[in-house]
């Protein structure tokens, strides 16, 4: 019995550590607007891509998946978007709040 329930509080222990997603510091977020070319990172057309913003000036910013902006609709486009900088586990991230075209 005692196995059991030591077993039962392991599983319900390693549950909770692999458990959702990514963790994202929303508090210390920068507010910027910036403008660009929203693309696939790898480079290809999948919808289902690691979609990043590429500035200009050759800087680049991941898309956080938590954004709130359509952008599939914009993607491939030059396009100013609205939203934040944000601290993530493997770093900086942009969380987009509005993307339009231009």
């Amino acid at each position: 019995m005692k196995k059991l329930i030591l077993v039962a509080v392991l599983l319900m222990i390693a549950g909770s550590l692999f458990a959702g997603g990514k963790e994202c510091e929303r508090a210390k977020a920068k507010a910027v607007q910036l403008t660009g070319v929203i693309a696939c990172s790898d480079g290809s057309t999948n919808a289902d891509c690691l979609r990043v913003l590429r500035l200009a000036n050759g800087t680049q910013y991941t898309i956080c998946e938590k954004s709130k902006a359509n952008l599939r609709a914009v993607s491939g486009s030059s396009v100013r978007v609205t939203g934040k900088i944000v601290s993530c586990d493997h770093g900086e991230e942009l969380l987009i709040e509005k993307a339009t075209k231009i």
